[in-house]
């Protein structure tokens, strides 16, 4: 449950009314850099409880792989030993991306739910324009598929990234801005789309400026389909999330910016007496 609502914010499919903007690639990284670690608690609403249900990590680092340098990008995930009774969650992501153009060469996911598992590997040929899929889930023999790779297209990890890199504060309020998510073996359109401008406080009692930004969910193994996602991102050069708000199957999931090391820019959305 936990990492399935950072990484849903990967997977945004925005219902809107405003004209369509065509999607835009990688225009450049000024948002985060090497040795970022941004950490988040996630409480669990069931009626009128609310219990601590875990923890999602994102790291950033520059490393080789071969003979090349690129972004390892890493996500985890899992509930807290409490919980785990519950419906106990041990998720894992990471992809290695070219940092001249944010072009995705491998990309891994490893999924436990609640006793759903699922593998699956991606790799990006971007000279032949093909992803080459691999998925296994829980005993089904394993899936192989190859996807024609679409312009501007991500995997859900680097789409969490390249969404961090688009200038959003500078979007006017409710237009669209069209990104490309490779999920398993299928491509999404997503879109996403700024709200308002708002102090959000966060469960530390801390206040931040931040854009509030809508999105509706993919449906999957907990979370429903057409239910809005709520995000408050920082609005300043770092554009991190603080706060997501989103239903599940039973109840409400909301997630905190708990800890953040190594940010490339100063915190400037933090409001200070």
């Amino acid at each position: 449950m936990t990492l399935k609502l950072l990484r849903k914010l990967s997977i945004l499919v925005f219902i809107l009314l405003p004209p369509l903007l065509k999607a835009q690639c990688y225009q450049g990284n000024t948002v985060f850099g090497d040795g970022e670690d941004i950490r988040y608690t996630v409480h669990y609403n069931w009626g009128p409880i609310w219990v601590d249900a875990g923890e999602v990590t994102f790291k950033a680092k520059l490393e080789k792989k071969g003979d090349r340098q690129v972004w390892h990008l890493t996500s985890s995930g899992k509930t807290f030993p409490s919980y785990d009774v519950l419906f106990k969650v041990r998720d894992y992501y990471e992809t290695w991306v070219d940092p001249a153009t944010f072009k995705t060469i491998d990309f891994k996911r490893y999924i436990y739910e609640g006793g759903y598992t699922l593998v699956n590997t991606l790799n990006f040929d971007q000279e032949k324009k093909k992803i080459y899929s691999s998925t296994k889930s829980n005993n089904n023999p394993v899936r192989f598929d190859t996807i024609a790779i679409q312009a501007c297209s991500f995997d859900m990890l680097a789409a969490v990234y390249f969404t961090r890199t688009i200038d959003i504060g500078h979007m006017p309020m409710y237009q669209k801005r069209q990104v490309s998510v490779v999920i398993d073996d299928q491509v999404f359109n997503i879109f996403i789309r700024p709200l308002a401008r708002e102090v959000v406080e966060n469960h530390d009692g801390k206040k931040y400026n931040c854009i509030k930004i809508s999105a509706k969910m993919v449906q999957g193994t907990i979370f429903k389909g057409d239910e809005d996602v709520l995000v408050w991102i920082t609005d300043d050069d770092n554009h991190i999330p603080v706060y997501i708000e989103a239903k599940i199957l039973v109840g409400t999931v909301k997630a905190y910016l708990h800890t953040t090391r190594g940010l490339k820019n100063p915190m400037k959305a933090l409001v200070t007496k």
